[in-house]
């Protein structure tokens, strides 16, 4: 028989492969778990830390992919930005420059918008990923 594959667009595998770029990298952070929510909530991943009192930290992570470089405002949809940076777990933004293998983050909080709320995009602030044990602290509290 003759194998069908269905094309997908350039923009879906860009975000595919960015989600595989962080979900490596979340990993390799050696948390309790990394799950995916089983449907959109705004967010790609769903991860948890132990930590220092015995519980487990959770976390959201929305993945955004991109082939252009990464300067140091990424701009974000401003619905999803108000869902996450108001919900009542702390969301890490993952940038994924899938050009050149780079990450960079930021933590959604309501105070970050600054100036561009109201928008239809909201410009965030984003540094590279660095050490990943400092995020990993950062995560388990």
């Amino acid at each position: 028989g003759v194998l069908m594959t269905t094309k997908k667009s350039k923009a879906h595998i860009i975000e595919r492969r960015g989600q595989l770029i962080a979900e490596l990298f979340l990993q390799g952070l050696k948390p309790s778990f990394v799950a995916r929510p089983t449907s959109d909530f705004g967010y790609d991943f769903l991860i948890g830390f132990p930590n220092a009192g015995g519980g487990i930290n959770n976390c959201a992570v929305r993945v955004e992919a991109t082939e252009r470089p990464v300067s140091s405002r990424f701009p974000i949809n401003a619905e999803t930005y108000t869902l996450l940076a108001h919900s009542n777990i702390p969301t890490l933004l993952i940038v994924a420059d899938v050009k050149r293998n780079r990450l960079f983050h930021a933590w959604l909080t309501p105070e970050i918008a600054g100036e561009s709320a109201g928008a239809r995009r909201v410009g965030i602030p984003v540094t590279e990923l660095g050490n990943p044990e400092e995020l990993r602290r950062q995560l388990a509290g």
